[in-house]
């Protein structure tokens, strides 16, 4: 079989959905016909895509590899596409995120409220990446994510919004002792081997270096990572701990638990360019951000979990 766009593209919504079945409702065929089509597209490859478990699928480290190729090379189909003149031109809105669990969501709001437009997403692992590429309109929008003491504040034209402010968790394999609580005291985590990513840019993981060292000890970082499979890892074999996202998938090797008095927050903000097409929809856009986060966190047991024991969501305040 001959390799063609719409293989990658196939490739992509199975990453972005982590599930077959999902990803085969959002593409419009049965389960066993994907099923058939990915195996035929890896015998392709010579190398298999994704690993298959009972919570879903996920990239293999060659996976990963062949991903962020696809990604370069629909990225740069999808801009061909939409610089092509024609007297009736459908736009597709590229909206671009840092790994935001939101933004599956946010893509299918954005396409009603633009009558059927076509929106793609994009990753991309640095916030100051993802603002260049907005205020060079090489994406109409953004949700990007800053700390305390690190703002992200792009200059005019491009817009910028709060969506919503969220704690920072920490992941631990499901065996250790701290997993049995119900939140972690962050000096409990003093001797702790972590994993981190490389920085973004933008504040992470400063802030947790931060502080760390305002409690009185610096965290002792073995690994830096940007394969989320091989952290995942790490956390479920015990050798590191991490902080995460509170939507982070848990499974039977990882626990994921609150952090006692919320040292570390995270702030997501919509960034759009503003003399672009989507400069007329900023309140809209902004509201539709933030049910997205709504909608996305109702589906995080962890987090509703954390917030019945605080009296309520964080939500689009200031911590």
């Amino acid at each position: 079989m001959q390799l063609e766009l719409r293989h990658l593209r196939t490739l992509r919504t199975v990453r972005d959905h982590g599930s077959l079945n999902r990803a085969a409702a959002a593409l419009g065929v049965s389960q066993p016909a994907l099923t058939n089509q990915l195996k035929r597209i890896e015998e392709s490859l010579g190398g298999a895509v994704f690993r298959r478990g009972t919570r879903g699928v996920e990239p293999t480290p060659y996976g990963e590899f062949i991903l962020a190729k696809a990604r370069t090379a629909l990225s740069a189909f999808d801009d061909i596409l939409a610089a092509h003149p024609d007297e009736t031109p459908v736009r597709a809105v590229r909206l671009g995120t840092v790994a935001s669990p939101m933004a599956l969501d946010l893509a299918d709001r954005l396409g009603f409220l633009l009558s059927g437009a076509p929106v793609t997403v994009r990753t991309e692992g640095a916030v100051r990446t993802l603002l260049e590429m907005v205020a060079g309109q090489q994406l109409e929008c953004a949700v990007v994510g800053d700390y305390p003491g690190y703002d992200a504040r792009p200059e005019p034209p491009v817009e910028y919004r709060l969506i919503a402010v969220e704690p920072v968790f920490i992941a631990v394999g499901a065996h250790h002792p701290l997993a049995a609580r119900d939140e972690v005291d962050l000096d409990e985590l003093a001797e702790e081997t972590w994993v981190l990513p490389p920085s973004d840019g933008m504040g992470w993981p400063e802030h947790l270096v931060d502080t760390c060292e305002a409690r009185g000890f610096t965290p002792r970082v073995r690994y830096r990572l940007v394969d989320n499979s091989l952290r995942r890892e790490l956390i479920a074999t015990g050798r590191a701990v991490s902080p995460v996202q509170p939507t982070f998938r848990t499974d039977a090797g990882i626990t994921v638990r609150p952090i006692k008095g919320d040292p570390m927050w995270m702030r997501y903000h919509l960034v759009w360019h503003g003399k672009g097409p989507l400069a007329p929809y900023g309140d809209e856009l902004v509201r539709l951000a933030q049910q997205s986060y709504t909608a996305t966190m109702e589906n995080a047991s962890g987090y509703l979990a954390w917030a019945a024991r605080r009296g309520g969501m964080a939500g689009n305040g200031t911590e």
